[in-house]
């Protein structure tokens, strides 16, 4: 199995907001955001409806309890300011979505109707991986990378590791280590610098 990279560079995680907004990709920058600040599996993204983001009035909900597929664990993901922000672009460009609670968000844009299908993971792969090519990450970058990306970012922000466990849903904080990359050389650096 090959190795995901996380998206490490913040600069990066900008230019491809931008670039997706200025291409007018509204479907797709909202997979990117959600994806990066909801740490969820790809296969749990591709399955979001409208009425997991949306009441039935339309109005973006705060947050929305999704069961993941692999742990079978439900997960209460927080749509964040500038998930809503994006929400509010995908209501406007893509209404005649919302107004369909089972559709799919993240639709498949060949099938009709729009919104009964959803992309497929292999789909969503292959357009993770572009998006990072198209601003020079080199790497492996593909579905994973979204998941991977809040999780490197939480950390280097200082989040403790114990709540990024949590968030990810993982069974113990040994498997968050390692999912993280964390090492044994790393956590003695991190005792002698504070050597107490």
């Amino acid at each position: 199995m090959q190795f995901v990279e996380p998206i490490r560079d913040i600069k990066k995680v900008t230019q491809i907001k931008n670039m997706l907004r200025g291409e007018n990709k509204i479907r797709d920058l909202l997979l990117f955001e959600l994806g990066i600040n909801s740490a969820l599996r790809i296969s749990d993204l591709l399955g979001i409806q409208v009425k997991d983001l949306f009441d039935e009035q339309g109005n973006i909900n705060g947050f929305f309890d999704i069961k993941e597929d692999k742990t079978n664990k439900t997960n209460r993901i927080t749509l964040t300011p500038k998930v809503q922000e994006t929400l509010k672009q995908y209501k406007e460009t893509y209404s005649f979505i919302i107004d369909k609670p089972d559709f799919y968000v993240f639709f498949h844009s060949k099938r009709s109707p729009k919104g009964e299908k959803h992309i497929d993971r292999k789909q969503a792969r292959k357009m993770i991986h572009q998006w990072c090519v198209d601003v020079w990450l080199k790497g492996n970058f593909w579905g994973h990378t979204l998941r991977k990306t809040w999780g490197y970012q939480a950390r280097l922000n200082a989040i403790p590791l114990e709540i990024i466990q949590h968030k990810l849903n993982h069974s113990s904080l040994a498997v968050t280590q390692r999912y993280l990359g964390i090492t044994a050389d790393e956590i003695a650096d991190a005792c002698n610098k504070l050597d107490l």
